[in-house]
């Protein structure tokens, strides 16, 4: 039995400290490599929400059972613009889970990518693809076709995001 109550303690307390006290999940999304001088060395998702005026986008989600849901962020390459030098090549996103992916600079406008920390259900906590989501917005049903082609750059519980020259 106290053990038991230990395990409950501990995950009580675990749980309530991933969260500010106004709900807002406290994870920070690394920046590193070609930054301006004034750029952050990490971004939370307070930050993200104040960044820029929240936008929205509707998809048919394709990694949750094409469930129509409302993401909230703002385009990545509104973020490349603030805290980018203008001469990196790539940006290397690296997920928690240990995923990679190159997403060349030119593709950040082309497929219209869009991070995430928020969607109609609420915040993206880590149990929910958080804190932040590159997505890349389609209308529509994704095909299989469509979601081989744009599905690398569809990045989850992103962990660092890093300007490269290379």
């Amino acid at each position: 039995m106290k053990k038991l109550m230990l395990v409950l303690l501990t995950s009580l307390a675990l749980t309530t400290s991933l969260f500010a006290k106004d709900g807002v999940p406290r994870q920070k999304i690394n920046l590193l490599g070609e930054l301006l001088p004034s750029a952050p060395k990490a971004i939370s998702v307070k930050d993200m929400e104040s960044f820029r005026k929240p936008e929205s986008v509707t998809i048919f989600d394709p990694y949750n059972k094409n469930i129509k849901t409302v993401f909230y962020g703002f385009y990545l390459h509104e973020l490349v613009k603030a805290y980018a030098k203008p001469d990196f090549k790539t940006l290397k996103v690296v997920a928690i889970d240990g995923y990679k992916v190159d997403i060349p600079k030119a593709d950040i406008t082309s497929a219209n990518l869009f991070m995430s920390y928020k969607d109609d259900k609420g915040y993206l906590t880590v149990d929910r693809m958080g804190p932040g989501r590159i997505i890349a917005p389609v209308d529509g049903i994704i095909n299989k076709d469509l979601l081989l082609k744009i599905g690398i750059y569809w990045v989850w519980q992103v962990k660092s995001l890093e300007f490269s020259k290379k």
